[in-house]
């Protein structure tokens, strides 16, 4: 006799840790560490050592490592996401340092040459106070001639979006997961919802369903733009989705350089 499933709300990235990799299987990280690696190269080619926020399951970190030119460390407000990160770490050799950190709250007392901060973690950012509050924070990391590295997603992307991030699928570990996606143009905000549940050698839900809501904020350039010019930064580039060419308020997605 089947026993009813019991329903656990989670903070976010603590049960999406589970099928994260999965989730973000499309990702091609070569090409997106090549493409920072290349930005980093044109500001500022003496650049060793880095932090990345926000760093997830770590597989950019992972990525940048193997170019064997810099010196990581990666951080993420989850410890589940940060265990993963390390067992793959472990698995390959690599050599970045995983360290759990809320990026509003950031406790590291060293200096680095360039600060990363990818895949619109910004955008978890409700308000343009609490970004100048985080760029605050991030300006006293940076070495003399440091750049803080920064992506965004934008209105044009959530409305292309909204509907492809409506999914389901099975992981690797035998979770099955729903995702629901919603922008609210009105409001300017884009939800996505998850229900993972962990299934059987049958294919029945067996144990525990999690759920996790995502909010994040879509931003304009000119709102980005706006608030970068009320912080202590100066905006060096913008730039175009995964290429070399300025972003305009067309893109959908725009890595900002700042120093």
């Amino acid at each position: 006799m089947s026993t009813p499933e019991s329903h656990i709300s989670t903070d976010i990235y603590q049960s999406l840790a589970l099928i994260y990799d999965d989730v973000m299987s499309d990702i091609d990280y070569e090409l997106w560490s090549n493409f920072i690696d290349a930005i980093i190269q044109n500001h500022n080619p003496d650049t060793y050592s880095i932090l990345e926020l926000a760093c997830g399951t770590g597989s950019f970190a992972i990525s940048l490592d193997e170019l064997d030119c810099y010196n990581i460390t990666a951080t993420d407000l989850s410890q589940e996401m940060i265990d993963v990160a390390r067992k793959k770490a472990d698995y390959i050799n690599a050599t970045v340092d995983f360290k759990q950190m809320d990026f509003t709250r950031i406790t590291i007392d060293q200096t680095y040459d360039v600060v990363l901060m990818l895949f619109d973690s910004i955008n978890y950012l409700l308000s343009e106070k609490d970004i100048i509050t985080v760029l605050q924070q991030i300006k006293p990391l940076l070495n003399r001639n440091g750049y803080f590295i920064f992506d965004f997603t934008t209105p044009s992307n959530s409305e292309k979006a909204e509907k492809l991030l409506n999914d389901k699928g099975l992981s690797h570990n035998n979770y099955q997961y729903i995702r629901k996606s919603k922008y609210d143009a009105i409001e300017g905000i884009h939800y996505n919802e998850f229900q993972i549940e962990k299934l059987d050698s049958n294919k029945n839900v067996a144990g525990e369903i999690y759920h996790e809501i995502h909010k994040q904020r879509v931003y304009t350039l000119a709102q980005m733009t706006s608030i970068v010019n009320q912080s202590d930064f100066k905006l060096v580039a913008k730039y175009d989705t995964f290429d070399l060419i300025e972003a305009d308020d067309n893109s959908d997605r725009i890595t900002m350089v700042l120093q």
